[in-house]
């Protein structure tokens, strides 16, 4: 177990997506279902919690193996690549045929750090791929919150990346907060890890920031308690994500975990 993150004023925000800023009404584990049956010919969809799960984790349980947080070899990348691309494609037609909704708070926060605080980082750390981030994100509405460069400079947002470190091979969550890290401390000379918040909505998510040292808002919106995910030593827990006068106040703050 590490040792808990201390927590400065913060300056770089990490975004988990599902559970954290959305739900999709399962249209994402249809998604996989049709993907594995046309991947595998029709083989029985096995048991599997998806949540806090990366998607080259999920598609690596799928294909058998067992302890999809370690990093397989080359052969098994390649078979994985092949699932999560199939994943991508059936995605988007997934998501239209499910009631998802954007969670308590996300979107007037998000515009708070848009219009008050953009000298802040606002990025997605998330075990989605970029394109299925994209899918979703877009479908939902927020992905003008998360473009890459200056949504007013430009009238072609849409066609701008998402910024952020995405799922992009079976690799443990922590080296994805950990690209996040260094591309925001390009970006912040100087910033340190416990200037850094991940917000997420499972265990995974807490253990995958604290193996580097960045503290997390733990927010109790999916599939996991407050209790569940308190016994984790987030820096905060949340039944929801604060409003946007609470949220600013709890970036701000700074304490020993």
């Amino acid at each position: 177990m590490h040792a808990l993150p201390t927590k400065l004023p913060t300056r770089a925000l990490f975004w988990d997506i599902d559970g954290t800023l959305l739900v999709t009404g399962r249209a994402g584990m249809m998604a996989w279902e049709r993907a594995f049956a046309a991947f595998t010919g029709g083989r029985a969809f096995p048991t599997v919690r998806p949540d806090g799960l990366t998607d080259h984790q999920i598609a690596a349980w799928l294909l058998g193996n067992p302890s999809p947080y370690e990093t397989p070899g080359e052969e098994e990348q390649r078979a994985v690549a092949s699932l999560v691309a199939r994943y991508e494609v059936e995605l988007a037609g997934a998501l239209p045929l499910r009631q998802g909704r954007v969670l308590d708070n996300v979107r007037p926060v998000l515009e708070w750090l848009r219009e008050a605080s953009p000298g802040m980082l606002s990025w997605l750390v998330t075990g989605n791929t970029l394109a299925g981030g994209t899918a979703k994100l877009r479908h939902y509405g927020l992905s003008e919150f998360f473009r890459s460069g200056p949504l007013a400079d430009t009238d072609h947002a849409e066609a701008l990346p998402l910024a952020g470190s995405f799922s992009s091979r079976v690799e443990p969550r922590a080296n994805i907060v950990r690209r996040a890290l260094q591309m925001a401390q390009a970006r912040l000379p100087g910033l340190r890890a416990s200037e850094a918040l991940v917000i997420g909505d499972t265990p995974h998510d807490i253990e995958g920031a604290h193996a580097i040292g960045v503290p997390v808002l733990a927010v109790a919106t999916n599939t996991h308690t407050r209790e569940e995910l308190a016994a984790h030593g987030p820096w905060m827990v949340a039944e929801v994500l604060p409003n946007a006068g609470a949220f600013a106040r709890t970036v701000r703050s700074g304490h020993k975990g």
